[in-house]
């Protein structure tokens, strides 16, 4: 009888001692496969999709990236998510974004 009353114990205490779940880290994401990245429409079109995710990143995870030496300098965040983004990008595809900023005229922090 023992036996059977201890055991349901310690199950309920194992699942009780479990930590809680890992929290994903925030990203930022953007996908370009459907894009035709030898046209300037669609060069175009990864640049606007760099900025919307870098924007949007910024908009809500913006107090976590930028320190608080830099709250002033509104395009930090920006920056360091945009250069994330294409860091992480296949040579070819980095090529294209490059152009595409220099189609667009791009000079500088401006995304």
């Amino acid at each position: 009888m023992r036996v059977t009353v201890f055991l349901p114990l310690v199950m309920l205490g194992a699942c009780a001692a479990r930590g809680p779940l890992p929290v994903a880290e925030p990203a930022a994401r953007v996908f370009y496969g459907d894009i035709a990245l030898d046209s300037a429409t669609g060069r175009a079109a990864l640049r606007a999709r760099v900025a919307n995710a870098a924007r949007g990143f910024c908009a809500k995870h913006e107090d976590e990236i930028t320190p608080d030496a830099l709250r002033t300098d509104k395009f930090y965040c920006l920056e360091r998510v945009r250069d994330t983004l294409v860091a992480e990008m296949p040579g070819a595809v980095r090529g294209a974004y490059r152009t595409a900023m220099d189609e667009a005229g791009i000079i500088g922090r401006r995304l």
